[in-house]
């Protein structure tokens, strides 16, 4: 059986990824292909391969499938689909609104999506800025960002947990995806929290069997304007009621 990390964006992924690079890339395939030993298992926009055949046999073409023990990246459940063999799945979660937050900050890597945040804004953050994100959806703006990073906005957890198609544009989430997002969770071999990221980290180091040092920093609170927090907790609805699902059965 291989473990498939699904890492949803801004819960401290990144960061475990690194940590568990000394597997070697013969047994960890990292998507992202990043250190460089990773570069041969690479595979660009993870996220479209639900309408990418290419990227489908590139999968089941990489010479190091045979002997993985693990693989990672910003794919939804489907992922399962398209790969040979037993698959089961861990994640980490995040408070919904502190997630998107920081990912609506992570995402102005993107020149002109930045461009329409920062328009008279004197800093990353301030209030201006949350007035142009609120502008942002309402107008309902495709501005510099591809599809999978929109959906990063608004139940992204929920979505990438049921398994939905992260390249579509026009999905809507609804109670039955919501019933299969906590499905799907049910059936992980563990979940753990951004907000607990030291007991998280080393339960899945110990997965692994793998000893190392790791970094845990104190947790940090973002705030947003009162009317920004209501909207992006309009947009989360699902995902807020996820977090609760999973916090509430442990």
């Amino acid at each position: 059986m291989k473990l498939g990390f699904l890492h949803i964006p801004r819960t401290g992924g990144t960061y475990l990824e690194s940590v568990l690079q000394q597997l070697g890339p013969e047994q960890f395939i990292n998507f992202f292909g990043t250190p460089a030993n990773q570069i041969p298992n690479k595979v660009g926009l993870i996220e479209n391969i639900q309408k990418d055949q290419r990227m489908q046999g590139l999968l089941k073409a990489n010479p190091n499938w045979p002997t993985c023990k693990l693989f990672s990246g910003h794919f939804s459940h489907s992922v399962k689909n398209f790969i040979d063999g037993d698959v089961k799945f861990f994640t980490i979660l995040r408070e919904p609104i502190q997630r998107t937050t920081s990912f609506i900050k992570r995402v102005t890597s993107s020149k002109s999506f930045a461009r329409c945040l920062l328009d008279g804004a004197d800093k990353l953050g301030d209030e201006v800025f949350w007035k142009n994100f609120e502008r942002y959806i309402h107008l309902q703006s495709k501005m510099g960002l591809m599809a999978h990073e929109r959906h990063g906005f608004s139940n992204y957890m929920t979505k990438a947990i049921a398994g939905c198609d992260l390249s579509q544009e026009n999905l809507v989430v609804d109670d039955s995806i919501l019933e299969q997002a906590k499905n799907n969770l049910n059936d992980m071999v563990y979940v753990g929290t951004f907000e607990n990221y030291q007991t998280t980290v080393q339960d899945i180091l110990n997965l692994f069997e793998v000893k190392a040092n790791f970094r845990s920093d104190d947790l940090k609170v973002s705030k947003v304007p009162p009317s920004t927090e209501k909207l992006l907790k309009e947009i989360n609805h699902y995902d807020i009621e996820l977090y609760k699902y999973f916090i509430n059965k442990k």
